[in-house]
């Protein structure tokens, strides 16, 4: 196992909150990337998908909510005037961010837990618990899924580069498909890590991928495992823990993972509160941002890494809930360059 080195804990006043209903727990958040966009996606359990534009300066206003009617779990923007979204109905929609207006494009035989989008073929990927993994096309309605293939287990994590699909599994096996040729993986390897794994997200270059798990455990590990010089390269370390009053070590899972677009640094978000951004290149830790009131449950930088969102809902780690349960907020944190930069 690899040690990070400690940084600076910085409690920084350039925050901003988006303002989203304190009571709904937040699923995702995802910034477009599409070049000088400042569109936020944030999906939650009370079945609304909201749509933000967010400026430089803390200026934010809300451009669509869409309501589902059922929890959704994920959603993800699809195109540069749609964002799709799934939840515990299986069902998978699309909306138009202008109008507002919702399409259903098609199902699940269970709940749609993770969804990404392939801007190169305007395909949407959804995996399902239902152990399948579908391809939908943005631009025409009402055809179903235009490919599917099933895995081993409930899909509980997903990322796409380009046409490359990334998928963490119940069953901690990861799956690495083409999207031209759905048929039959690319790659097919167990998790490095003993526990559930919580995300999974490829390296900006493509070259290596990140995982988390409940154990505040990452990995990283490289997408070529040929030779013994690029299995040296892989590694793991321990994050997202802390010393009781008592001394004893509490392990918090590492909910999400998201990469700076620029730099090929990363964050994760763990259930202690805490967002550390790392350097992977190095092995270190470049800054702990301050304690956040409870679970980090989904980050995303914007398309040129000036900002980070960070989704704040308890998560239902705990053996006693806390009564009353935590406020769920939306914040915006500008990223400086010494706070993303590799070391």
């Amino acid at each position: 196992m690899s040690t990070y080195q400690a940084a600076t804990i910085v409690a920084a006043p350039n925050e901003f909150r988006v303002p989203f209903p304190p009571f709904v727990q937040i699923s995702k958040v995802q910034f477009q990337r599409e070049a000088g966009s400042r569109l936020l996606a944030a999906s939650g359990w009370d079945g609304t998908c909201r749509v933000y534009e967010v400026g430089k300066l803390g200026d934010i206003s809300e451009k669509l909510v869409f309501t589902h009617g059922k929890p959704l779990l994920t959603c993800t923007f699809a195109g540069y005037n749609k964002v799709a979204f799934g939840g515990v109905d299986h069902n998978v929609k699309l909306a138009d961010i202008e109008t507002g207006n919702g399409t259903q494009l098609g199902s699940h035989a269970l709940a749609v837990r993770c969804m990404e989008f392939n801007p190169m073929s305007s395909l949407i990927v959804s995996g399902g618990w239902d152990s399948s993994v579908k391809l939908w096309d943005a631009r025409s309605y009402g055809n179903g899924a235009i490919e599917s293939v099933n895995v081993s287990s409930s899909v509980y994590a997903m990322d796409v580069l380009k046409h490359t699909i990334l998928v963490g599994t119940k069953d901690r096996k990861i799956f690495m498909y083409d999207s031209r040729k759905l048929r039959e993986p690319l790659q097919v390897r167990d998790s490095p890590l003993k526990y559930q794994t919580r995300a999974v997200q490829f390296f900006p270059t493509g070259e290596a991928f990140v995982v988390s798990s409940i154990e505040g455990r990452v990995a990283v590990e490289y997408v070529d495992q040929s030779g013994e010089e690029m299995m040296k390269r892989k590694y793991a370390f321990k994050c997202h823990r802390e010393k009781d009053t008592d001394g004893t070590e509490l392990i918090h899972p590492v909910h999400t993972v998201a990469f700076h677009p620029k730099y090929g640094t990363f964050a994760t978000g763990g259930a202690d509160g805490i967002v550390n951004i790392w350097d992977p290149f190095n092995r270190k830790r470049i800054i702990q941002l301050h304690k956040f009131e409870t679970s980090i449950s989904s980050l995303s930088f914007n398309e040129d890494g000036s900002q980070l969102a960070i989704a704040t809902s308890y998560q239902y780690e705990k053996e006693i809930d806390p009564s009353p349960l935590p406020n769920n907020s939306i914040t915006i944190r500008h990223i400086t360059d010494p706070e993303s930069r590799p070391k």
